[in-house]
C-alpha cells in the first residue's frame, strides 16, 4: 500500500500504475494456488524436530516448488499472446522478461517465512520481513521518485526477489540436506492436489474480479479498482497468519479440543479490535483516498469499503480445522461452488452497480464458501461452530459493520 501511495504521488500516470498492477496480477494468478496448496499441505506434517534433524524434506519441497515455477514460466511463454489478448487486449504481455524472472525466483522465495514458522523463530521472521520489505520498497519507489518510468520499478522488484531467493538458499543449506527424494515429492504432491485445486478455486476470487474489470474497463479504471480492492491489511495478514500458524499443531490429533478452543479465543480477540478498526476506516475512506493517493482514485474508496466487509468471513476459521484434519476434499468442493457463485454474482452485479458490483460479488462468494465449510465441519467431523467461534458476538459485530456501510454508501 505504501508503494501505491508513492506511485500515486509520483509522476507516473494511472495507466503506468495499471501496468505495475497487471504485472503483479499475472505473476500471482499463475502461481498462488499451487504454492499455497503445497505449503499448507506440508505444514501439518512437519515440526521443529524435523528441521533440527536436517531432514531433506524442506529441500524436496523447494525442488517441487521450483519445478512448478519453471512450468509456470513455460506456460506463460507458450500462451503469452492468448493471455495478453484475453486480459489486456494487446498482442503481447508488457515487460515479459521481467515477469518470467520474477515468477521463477520470487515463488520459491516464499518458503523463507515458513522455515521460520516451523522453527518457531518469530523474531527472526519479523527482522527478515522488515529488511526484505524495506529493500523492496526502496528499489521499487526510487525510480519514479527520480523521474524514471515503470520499467525501472519492475527491475527493482526483480532485484528484491533475487535477494530473498539468495537468503532462502542460505536457510535451506543450514536446516536441511539437499538429498533428492522423488518418493516424497510424488506423495506430497498427490496428497496436496485437492488443496491445490481448492486454493485455485477459492483464491481465484481476486483474480476473477480483476479479469472481469479488465474485460469491461480500461487500464486506468483497472488501477482504480485495484487500489480500492484491498482488504484491511491487518485483518488479512493476521487472519491468514493465525490460520497458518495453527496448522503444525494439528500434527498431534490428541490436542484437537485445545486447538479448537485456541481458535475460538483468538478469533474473538481479533474481532474485538479488528471490527471497530474496520468501521473507523470505513468512516474516513472517502476523505482519505483522494488525499493519500490522488483525486483520480476517489472512486476506489467505495470499492475499499465493500472489501472491508470481507472481515465477516475472514474471521471464521473452519478451513483451518479442515486442513489440519486433512479433510481437503471438502474444501475443494466448497471452493468449486464458491467460484461459481463468484463468477455468477460478479457478472450480474457489474450490470447493476458497475465497478462496485464486481466487489459485491466477491463478498457474497466468500460468505457462501465459509458458510458451506461450517456446515461440512459440523456434518462430517461433528465439530459445532460454537467450539471454535463466539457466534453471537461475531454476528453483532457483522450487523453493525453492514449497517454502517449502508449508511455511508447509500444514505449520507
Amino acid at each position: 500500500m505504501l508503494i501505491g501511495v508513492v506511485f500515486a504521488k509520483s509522476g507516473l500516470s494511472i495507466s503506468e500504475i495499471g501496468q505495475y498492477e497487471t504485472f503483479l496480477l499475472i505473476s500471482g494468478a499463475i502461481s498462488f494456488f499451487w504454492l499455497n496448496g503445497l505449503i499448507q499441505g506440508f505444514l501439518p506434517l512437519v515440526n521443529k524436530e524435523t528441521i533440527s534433524r536436517k531432514s531433506p524434506v524442506l529441500f524436496n519441497l523447494f525442488y517441487l516448488i521450483t519445478g512448478l515455477s519453471v512450468l509456470s514460466v513455460l506456460f506463460l511463454l507458450v500462451f503469452e499472446h492468448s493471455i495478453s489478448g484475453l486480459l489486456l487486449k494487446k498482442s503481447s504481455i508488457p515487460y515479459l522478461n521481467y515477469l518470467l524472472i520474477y515468477l521463477l525466483i520470487s515463488t520459491p522465495a516464499s518458503l523463507v517465512e515458513y522455515i521460520y514458522l516451523i522453527k518457531n523463530e518469530g523474531k527472526k521472521m519479523v527482522a527478515y520481513g522488515g529488511f526484505s520489505f524495506f529493500l523492496m520498497f526502496c528499489l521499487v519507489i526510487i525510480p519514479p521518485v527520480l523521474g524514471f518510468g515503470i520499467e525501472y520499478s519492475l527491475a527493482g522488484l526483480v532485484a528484491s526477489a533475487v535477494s530473498r531467493f539468495s537468503w532462502l538458499l542460505v536457510l535451506l543449506f543450514r536446516n536441511a540436506t539437499p538429498d533428492f527424494d522423488p518418493a516424497f515429492i510424488k506423495t506430497h504432491f498427490s496428497s496436496s492436489a485437492p488443496l491445490i485445486l481448492s486454493m485455485f478455486l477459492s483464491g481465484s476470487a481476486q483474480y476473477i474480479d480483476s479479469f472481469i474489470v479488465t474485460s469491461y474497463f480500461d487500464e486506468a479504471t483497472f488501477a482504480v479498482f485495484r487500489y480500492g480492492a484491498r482488504e484491511f491489511p491487518l485483518v488479512l495478514l493476521l487472519a491468514n497468519a493465525f490460520s497458518i500458524s495453527m496448522l503444525p499443531g494439528f500434527s498431534d490429533r490428541s490436542n484437537l479440543k485445545f486447538n479448537l478452543e485456541k481458535i475460538r479465543h483468538n478469533a474473538q480477540k481479533l474481532g474485538n479490535w479488528m471490527f471497530p478498526l474496520s468501521g473507523l476506516l470505513m468512516m474516513v475512506s472517502h476523505w482519505a483516498f483522494p488525499v493519500v493517493f490522488n483525486v483520480g482514485f476517489a472512486q476506489s474508496a467505495t470499492i475499499f469499503n465493500i472489501y472491508l466487509l470481507l472481515i465477516i468471513s475472514r474471521l471464521l476459521f473452519p478451513q483451518t480445522i479442515l486442513i489440519g484434519l486433512q479433510k481437503t476434499k471438502l474444501i475443494m468442493w466448497a471452493s468449486f461452488l464458491e467460484i461459481i457463485v463468484n463468477v455468477t454474482f460478479s457478472l450480474w452485479f457489474v450490470q447493476i452497480w458497475g465497478l462496485a458490483g464486481v466487489a459485491y460479488g466477491t463478498v457474497a462468494a466468500y460468505l457462501f464458501e465459509k458458510g458451506l465449510l461450517v456446515i461440512f465441519l459440523s456434518k462430517t467431523c461433528r465439530i459445532s461452530v460454537s467450539s471454535y467461534l463466539n457466534g453471537s458476538r461475531h454476528l453483532i459485530y457483522s450487523l453493525f459493520l453492514a449497517a454502517e456501510f449502508i449508511v455511508i454508501e447509500y444514505i449520507i
